[in-house]
């Protein structure tokens, strides 16, 4: 973990306030890279598979991919936004120089980054961490996004939705008035108002519904055998129907 941001993290989002740590992990720490490779991003599916209790090729990969992603997102997002949000400071989560751990379920469980630019600081020297959400965006996010569609092609827009509500949760665990402080923030996940931005996929992920928000497009988690629905934020609770759309 990294002391300076587990420290301010909520109670509430405490199982993932060591989501990021510094340093190399232990030897079965993947560099996010390696999962470009075909063979590398199929074992580390094949564990989650198995966590899940799904015999080995028996469930819809697409939906597999997604829900997998929710996984991997839950611990990124916790000191990522605990970071921007009460500290004002970015960390250094570049897909490129990220590696990550898995837990004895096969569940994505820490990120690892490099001990030098792990320690919080609003002063930041150029390569180490791109400014603000946006930064996650093109730094992590975009690459993250794109190796999901390699691999089972998925639609990028539900692994975007996946990203947006565990974000929108997370900001709203820290707090409505420390989120709406961080204007770029606020702005990237859709909170102020106007059309959203049109280069951001974030602020155009959820909509509102019944005095909350939603996702626009299926997560497709449905189609996994004894995986319960996203509730409210189900898409689905309006249509009735699987969209079928957005595994495509």
């Amino acid at each position: 973990m990294i002391p300076e941001i587990a420290a301010i993290v909520p109670a509430s989002l405490g199982t993932y306030r060591e989501g990021v740590a510094a340093g190399p992990g232990g030897p079965a720490a993947t560099p996010l890279v390696a999962l470009r490779d075909p063979a590398v991003f199929d074992a580390t599916l094949a564990a989650f598979e198995a966590g899940l209790g799904a015999a080995p090729g028996t469930t819809d990969r697409r939906a597999l991919v997604s829900y997998w992603s929710q996984f991997y997102l839950a611990p990124l997002a916790t000191p990522v936004m605990t970071a921007l949000v009460r500290l004002r400071t970015p960390l250094p989560l570049a897909f490129a120089t990220t590696s990550l751990e898995l837990d004895a379920a096969g569940r994505p469980a820490r990120f690892l980054v490099q001990p030098e630019a792990a320690r919080p600081s609003p002063c930041r020297s150029a390569g180490q961490a791109s400014p603000g959400l946006a930064g996650l965006v093109e730094d992590h996010l975009r690459p993250f996004v794109e190796l999901c569609r390699a691999q089972c092609g998925i639609a990028p827009r539900v692994i975007w939705g996946n990203a947006a509500v565990i974000l929108d949760h997370v900001a709203r665990e820290l707090g409505e008035p420390e989120t709406l402080a961080c204007p770029e923030v606020a702005t990237c996940l859709g909170w102020c108002g106007g059309p959203p931005c049109p280069r951001n996929p974030l602020a155009q992920a959820l909509c509102a519904a019944g005095g909350g928000r939603r996702r626009r497009t299926c997560c497709l988690r449905r189609r996994l055998p004894g995986v319960a629905s996203c509730g409210a934020l189900c898409p689905l609770k309006e249509t009735g129907a699987c969209c079928g759309a957005a595994a495509t």
